[in-house]
Order: structure tokens, then sequence, then C-alpha cells
């Protein structure tokens, strides 16, 4: 049996939202593997349900649904396929009369692409039939940009029918900790790195002895599951799988700008430009931004931390693994875990001041800009706008070292650097390994302006 932890607030939502009367709409989306579905079958076990999951094949959809169908209100499966989803639709509101209950359409997009007339037909039901129903209807999408656009957006034929949007984000690190359960907090933090926090790569790497175990069986031993799974999933969203693998193969090792990537891959830019933004809709890749006005905002980054680690360290040695030689490339993973787990631990320390920061926060990120003295880039690991005027600087440093005022001193000369019309600059360090005594005390003193973290505080906010 899978193990369910976390997405407590989740699971409050969608219980308060199918408790109430009448017709609900909710619109559940996120990544792929990031546990959609995991929640909806999680809250809906134990109420009177139907759960559908789309294909791109409309009659293999039909019959599906016809099985499902047969199978919740009339206890058979052996019943006849409904010519369209309209007619299907119409038996599950006959069935329903005036019983309470959930009606679940997984990877919506999928029924979308099979049949042209899904979503008229769906807003049809949406504004008739269901009104006279004790209904929730939940549509789950792993692509985000379809369910935006398509059943959230101002051109869907669904929208303004008072959808409730739930978008499924990756686990936190104190989320992930409870995945890895008697792990140390290092490989905690390392795991959550590789796994950029998705539950299903968790739960992978849950069942190896311990991480190094864990990698050495799902990414770098023939049939481990995510030495494939990244294609697997290019896959399922792009036809020219090639191409994207070689762009994030690139983006892995450094290369950042269409211009760049462009002239490394042999591709014309028009054609990496619109394999980023293809990348960037369902959360694999993300542009670089500037935070209030500073920062080189050209470029892009592998948002996904599995995708990052992948190309990085797995996917150039793929053959010699397939052949049970991969302790090599192992190895130097291994070798090079923490400084990647460094990287990806700025992300968990933007997320964790996002949400646990004690004054409102509306715009997060990293910023690098061009220091005019040097004539060098510098980099600000954490940069927060606090409105109205307010602004925090942080720094993350994932090393063994006990961190000391220096590196508060650089941080504030960078902060003033960058933004130096900001009068009210707050700042905020996370350490792997502590603080000395005299940056303790400067931070004591300094009335809630200076923030000290540990990873563990981090590791067990949730």
């Amino acid at each position: 049996m899978k193990k369910f932890v976390a997405r407590e607030r989740e699971v409050e939502k969608l219980e308060r939202i199918i408790a109430g009367d009448g017709f609900r709409f909710i619109a559940v989306y996120g990544r792929r593997r990031v546990g959609k579905s995991e929640l909806i079958r999680h809250v809906v076990a134990d109420k009177d349900h139907l759960y559908f999951q789309a294909t791109s094949d409309r009659e293999f959809n039909l019959r599906r649904i016809s099985t499902a169908i047969g199978k919740a209100f009339y206890g058979t499966e052996d019943v006849s396929t409904y010519s369209s989803f309209a007619s299907a639709l119409e038996a599950v509101v006959r069935a329903i009369g005036d019983r309470r209950f959930i009606f679940v359409i997984d990877e919506v997009s999928y029924m979308a692409q099979s049949d042209p007339d899904f979503l008229s037909v769906l807003q049809s039901f949406v504004d008739n039939d269901f009104q006279n129903c004790n209904l929730t209807l939940i549509l789950c999408a792993s692509s985000s940009s379809f369910m935006e656009e398509n059943i959230l957006g101002l051109k869907s034929p669904v929208y303004g029918r008072s959808a409730f949007p739930l978008k499924i984000l990756p686990f936190s690190l104190a989320e992930s900790a409870l995945m890895l359960s008697g792990w140390s907090f290092d490989d905690v933090a390392r795991a959550h790195a590789i796994t950029g926090g998705i539950p299903y790569y968790l739960s992978l790497l849950a069942g190896g002895k311990d991480l190094e175990d864990a990698l050495e069986q799902e990414f770098f031993s023939p049939g481990g599951r995510l030495l494939v799974e990244a294609r697997l999933l290019l896959s399922m969203s792009f036809r020219n799988v090639d191409l994207y693998e070689g762009i994030l193969d690139l983006m892995a090792h450094g290369c950042n700008e269409v211009s760049v990537l462009s002239s490394k891959s042999g591709k014309d830019k028009a054609v990496v430009s619109q394999a980023l933004t293809k990348m960037e809709q369902v959360g694999i890749v993300v542009r670089r931004k500037a935070v209030a006005g500073v920062g080189l905002s050209r470029g892009w980054n592998i948002a996904d931390g599995y995708f990052r680690f992948f190309y990085r360290y797995v996917f150039q040695f793929t053959e010699a693994i397939e052949f049970g030689a991969g302790d090599a490339a192992m190895n130097q993973a291994l070798k090079e875990i923490d400084l990647f787990t460094s990287r990806e631990m700025e992300k968990v320390f933007q997320r964790f001041m996002l949400t646990h920061y004690d004054m409102p926060i509306s715009t997060i990120g990293n910023v690098e800009f061009a220091n005019r003295e040097t004539h060098q880039n510098e980099e600000i690991d954490l940069v927060a706008v606090i409105p109205p005027d307010a602004m925090l600087f942080g720094e993350c440093k994932w090393t063994l070292g006990q961190v000391d005022v220096n590196v508060l001193n650089k941080l504030m000369r960078r902060a003033e650097l960058a933004y130096p019309k900001v009068d009210d600059k707050r700042y905020c360090l996370l350490s792997r390994s502590g603080y000395t005594e005299r940056l303790t005390q400067f931070a004591s003193a300094s009335g809630g302006r200076v923030v000290l973290l540990s990873g563990e505080d981090v590791a067990k906010a949730r």
C-alpha cells in the first residue's frame, strides 16, 4: 500500500468543497508525478464516486467511461458502450438522482484532444444538467497551461462557471522529510534536491537502504525507474524528444541563453525558443527574471530538480548504465552531490521565507547583477519585495563550516550595490552547519532585521 503523507491543506480544501450542497466544480492541476491523482483518490475513497482516467483515444475513452458508469451505478462492467461523451454524461445525471456524488475526470486534457466537442459538451452540462444535481465535478490535468487556458481562462467554454482551482505543488523540504522518515537530515536534503520534491520520486528513493543505495538502484542500474523517467515524461508532452533532451543536456551543463543553445545544438533560434516555451508550460524550465527591476532577465534555467540532476549526471552515461557500468557516473555524482544540493536549497530557502517570514512578501527570487565596480556579475540567492518599501536579502551557505559575520557583510554589500535606493533592507541566512557566536549575537541585537536559519529549522516547518 502506498504511503500517503502531508497534503493536509489540500485534503481539507477538497473535503470542504465536496461537503457543500448543489453543484461544485474543482480544477486540480500540476506537474506530472506531483501526486494529483493520489490526492484525489485519497479524498474520494470513502465517498460515492466515479473515477475516470482519460487517454488520447476517443473510442477507448468511450469504452472505459461506459464500463466505469456500469460499475459505479449498476454493479456490473458488462454494459453497452455509449456512442458519445454527451450520452455518457446524460447517463451519469440520470443515475445520480438526488444522491451526493463525485465525478472525477483525470487527464482531462487527453479527453479534449481526443474529442473536439468535449469542452462544448461539458459547458452545456455545467450550465444546465449538473446544476440540478448534488454533484462535485473534479477535472484533473498535468498540463497547467491547458487547465489555465481551456478550463479556467477567459477563452475557456467553461470560464466563469464557479470553478475552484487547486494547483498541486511539489513537496516542501519538511514534507519530503515525512516521506523519508529515519533518514539523516543531510540525505533528506539531498533526496529533496534530486527529486525536486516530487512525491513519486521520493517514494522510489525511500525504498533504498540509504540515499546511495537508492541512487544506484533508481538512476545508475539497468531497469532503474528514474533512469527512464525523464524521456518517458518528455514523450508524453512532446513529439521530437531528441530536441528537448539536447537542450536540457546543454542547460544542465551551464548553457542558459537561446543564442548559445542554438549555436551548440545546431538548431535555429526560433526552434530553441519554441521548445523552451513549451517546456516552461509543463514546469521543466523557467525564465530568469528581474526582481524590483534589478537582475539579468535574459536566459533560462532548469526549474525541476529531477531534470537538472538527470541531465547533469545521468543522461550522457545512459548507454554505459544500461550495460551495467554505471559506477563511475554514480561516483562522479556523489562527489558533487552537496554542490548540486546547495543550488536546489536556494529554492527551498526562497519557498520557506515566502511562506514563513513574519512580513508579507509580494515577489521573491534570486538576482544576478553586474557589479559596476569590478565589471563582474554577482548573485544574491534570495531577493524579496516587502510592500510598500522594504526588501529582504538572503544567502544560502550549504557548507560544513560555521557561517561568520563576513558572509552577512558580503550580503549587505551586494544588496547595497544592487538596490542603493532601498532604505529598509532586511537580511536572512540559511546555514547547513550553524553560525559563529559573533554572528549569533549580532543577529540577536538586530531587532529581527537579521534572521538566522538552520537546515533543521526549514525541514521541521510545515
